[in-house]
């Protein structure tokens, strides 16, 4: 993770002006400017190129990347400093970012002091124009789609433990719906068992944090469970360092959480807690993810 302060950014604006006034090397570079800013330029250098700002062309010269040149068309230190920061976040993806649903304080507080340092000279620290607005709706955005891109990865984790679960139990390969289509209301399709090989959907559920955890069911998915002759939920526990448990969820185990229409009200999405099906966890027998 790169150390982003004020000093860095800095030296690393100034490298982007040397390199759109000069065909130089990366050697060149390096030989020529031993301080960029007032840190080494071997630093400046390497942060300018893992934040796509800078690259060597087929002849080995340096020169900007769209990125890069996009600072540089930028009026004024705090406009080039807030979109350095929004190239940082979305290239390091750092931790605090996640805080961006709770305000610009709870971010600034979590970043550390050198980050939270850019942030004030940038002048997001306070104030409500139109740019600091955007500037932060912007960052929220990517917060947002960084979040949804973990849960996807969490649970891609706990349908290939359902897949291999289900090749353990039945014998047979089953089917990754989900990967396909996840607009089916289920995410594998298996068999009853080894004798009996009428279809079984499955939808999966995944809480990192145990019985504490929560899952969303949505009205596609109980609709699905409630119409398909046989139809199972299986809700992984995947705390981190322990062995997954499972949890062999039936719609009838649901029926008491899910709400109903009335008036003119119609349900979309209902929460529930693992905690309701705690008795039911189990670890399965070891099996190859």
């Amino acid at each position: 993770m790169i150390a982003f302060s004020p000093g860095l950014v800095q030296g690393c604006f100034e490298l982007l002006g040397i390199v759109s006034r000069n065909t130089l090397t990366f050697s060149e570079i390096n030989s020529s400017f031993s301080l960029l800013g007032s840190l080494p330029g071997s630093r400046v250098t390497e942060t300018s190129q893992r934040l796509n700002w800078i690259r060597a062309n087929e002849t080995g010269v340096v020169i900007l990347t769209p990125s890069g040149a996009r600072l540089l068309t930028l009026a004024g230190y705090e406009p080039m400093l807030r979109q350095a920061l929004l190239d940082y976040i979305e290239t390091e993806r750092p931790a605090w970012v996640q805080n961006a649903s709770f305000g610009r304080k709870k971010v600034i507080a979590f970043a550390g002091t050198q980050v939270g340092q850019v942030f004030v000279e940038a002048g997001l620290a306070d104030g409500s124009d139109d740019a600091v607005v955007a500037f932060w709706d912007a960052m929220a955005a990517l917060a947002c789609g960084q979040r949804n891109d973990l849960l996807t990865a969490i649970g891609r984790q706990g349908e290939r433990l359902t897949l291999a679960y289900e090749k353990r139990r039945t014998g047979r390969e089953p089917k990754w719906v989900a990967i396909d289509n996840n607009e089916d209301g289920y995410d594998v399709l298996s068999i009853i068992d080894t004798i009996d090989l009428r279809p079984l959907s499955i939808e999966v559920k995944v809480s990192t944090m145990g019985v504490a955890g929560m899952f969303y069911l949505s009205r596609n998915e109980w609709e699905r469970a409630a119409e398909a002759e046989n139809h199972l939920f299986h809700l992984w526990d995947m705390q981190k360092d322990r062995e997954p448990t499972l949890a062999v969820v039936s719609p009838n185990d649901l029926r008491c959480h899910t709400p109903i229409d009335q008036g003119a009200g119609v349900w979309k999405s209902v929460r529930i807690p693992f905690a309701e099906f705690r008795d039911k966890f189990v670890r399965p027998a070891s099996f190859a993810a």
